[in-house]
């Protein structure tokens, strides 16, 4: 999953639920090709990845961060980690 993408679309102000929508209008495509790519089921084309820094970003985004599969940081996390962490006792 390209949770930088989201993230950083968040951030720009755009809905998550509207991220597939904005997307597939932008690159010419299906919603449902658009989550597939976003699940990381298909891959992003180079086009698509520069027309997207380029339309959403204006060429400002790192390509390397936005179209990271997994991310290490503090700020997000990969969904299958999240699922596979026990609950901390510290935060319940």
């Amino acid at each position: 999953m390209y949770n930088n993408l989201i993230a950083e679309m968040i951030k720009k102000g755009y809905k998550a639920k509207d991220i597939a929508s904005i997307l597939a209008n932008l690159l010419d495509c299906s919603e449902k090709t658009i989550e597939s790519k976003l699940k990381n089921i298909q891959e992003f084309t180079f086009s698509e990845v520069m027309k997207i820094n380029k339309q959403i970003f204006d060429n400002k985004m790192d390509l390397k961060y936005l179209f990271a599969t997994k991310s290490y940081d503090n700020t997000t996390y990969h969904k299958q980690f999240i699922q596979k962490t026990p609950p901390s006792k510290w935060w319940n």
